[in-house]
């Protein structure tokens, strides 16, 4: 298990850290979350094999390269996708259907010049909230901007 001093390093590199744990409390592994693209390449081929892409996943997030059971790593992929799930609820609009990705992906790489691509799925779905804030109140300047163009050139 690694000490405080190297954790605080795995989050200073990779954001948030997940501390995932079996329920014998034997296994112990640490994780990132996962990139955009990363959880992109999850679905892909959770159409096709849903056991393979959770161990994808695991995979992909797992910080230490050691062997773990199939049963912990599927357990741990599954606290992943959990997690995923959590950080893709926001207040502003109701989650993109899997078409809307791209175009969420496209606004917020407008509103912030960053790669979506490569943020962990919490970061990008912040980001898409503010984004969408952002464009909500935009459009909200542009009518009441619009309402008082009306409003002067009618008045006369």
């Amino acid at each position: 298990m690694p000490d405080e001093t190297t954790i605080q390093k795995l989050k200073e590199k990779y954001g948030t850290v997940l501390k995932l744990t079996s329920e014998d409390q034997l296994t112990t592994v640490y994780c990132k979350k996962p990139s955009f693209t990363t959880f992109l390449n999850y679905q892909n081929k959770y159409k096709d094999n849903p056991h393979e892409a959770i161990l994808f996943l695991f995979q992909e997030c797992v910080l230490d390269q050691e062997n773990y059971d199939d049963e912990f790593m599927l357990s741990a992929g599954n606290s992943i996708v959990a997690m995923i799930k959590n950080d893709s609820e926001f207040s502003i609009d109701a989650t993109p259907q899997k078409d809307e990705f791209k175009k969420s992906a496209a606004l917020i790489r407008y509103a912030f010049q960053v790669d979506p691509y490569q943020l962990s799925m919490d970061e990008f779905y912040k980001l898409l909230e503010e984004a969408l804030w952002l464009q909500k109140h935009n459009e909200k300047r542009l009518e009441n901007t619009i309402m008082t163009a009306f409003a002067q050139t009618f008045s006369n």
